[in-house]
């Protein structure tokens, strides 16, 4: 990907010499098989004795980048954690001072990725902060966000793109990017306007679909035993794993 003051001759020369001895593999990558169903949600908490605060991370499967609810979706999580005056933020931090910060990601590729929303806060504030996330990932599904609200994260949102290609080695990575997830090129100039048209019903429709809690696993890190009776009022099942028998590399992670 070559993006800036070079022409399509100059591209080609370049390329040519740069790559002309490469030859492709003998056999094509081993092809991904497409998740059939995604495995059950869990609420693990991963025991850190001593640690100074929790991780809080809820997250779930989302969707991928040409799936036609990607822009209500991805205007839904910057309403949720985008930004410091999104609602985790605002609930989190502002109003309660669980936190120094909160906030949730939209992963979308060609396969579905995930959406997650995390924040670290004081072991005893994990279960509450947990609760926090799950009723706002809920309550954006439930009750149409304010036009006010909406154009002010939509502005986030459009920002952060304008950031991200205000330069030749952003555009050339976004072009890569559209590239590899199968998104048209011409989506590059139509971003903005995409962005744009996403209403509160859309946005609420992507949110019931996409943010519910229901699915979702939770993952808490930290010192449980200053949280974990707490936390299993509310979710008697969690799962206890010490954090130097973590397993990484396993399904089960134990």
């Amino acid at each position: 990907m070559l993006v800036g003051d070079v022409t399509p001759a100059q591209a080609k020369t370049l390329a040519e010499s740069n790559f002309a001895n490469w030859t492709a593999p003998a056999a094509p990558p081993e092809a991904v098989t497409p998740v059939a169903a995604y495995p059950k949600p869990r609420v693990i908490v991963v025991d850190m004795p001593g640690s100074g605060q929790a991780g809080v991370v809820v997250a779930r499967p989302g969707l991928a980048r040409t799936d036609a609810a990607y822009y209500p979706a991805a205007v839904a999580n910057t309403v949720l954690g985008g930004g410091f005056s999104s609602r985790l933020n605002q609930e989190i931090r502002i109003k309660r001072g669980l936190a120094y910060g909160a906030g949730s990601s939209l992963q979308a590729g060609r396969d579905p990725g995930a959406i997650a929303a995390r924040t670290s806060t004081k072991n005893p504030s994990a279960p509450e902060t947990v609760s926090i996330i799950l009723a706002e990932m809920k309550r954006l599904g439930a009750e149409p966000v304010t036009a006010a609200e909406l154009e002010t994260r939509k502005a986030v949102l459009v920002g952060n793109f304008g950031r991200a290609t205000e330069t030749t080695g952003g555009i050339a990575g976004t072009i890569g990017s559209y590239t590899v997830q199968g998104v048209p090129l011409s989506e590059l100039g139509r971003y903005t306007q995409r962005v744009a048209a996403v209403d509160p019903a859309a946005v609420q429709a992507a949110a019931a679909k996409l943010l519910d809690p229901s699915v979702a696993s939770i993952v808490v890190v930290g010192d449980a035993k200053l949280f974990l009776p707490e936390l299993r009022k509310t979710y008697p099942d969690a799962e206890v794993i010490a954090a130097d028998a973590l397993k990484l590399d396993s399904a089960s992670l134990k």
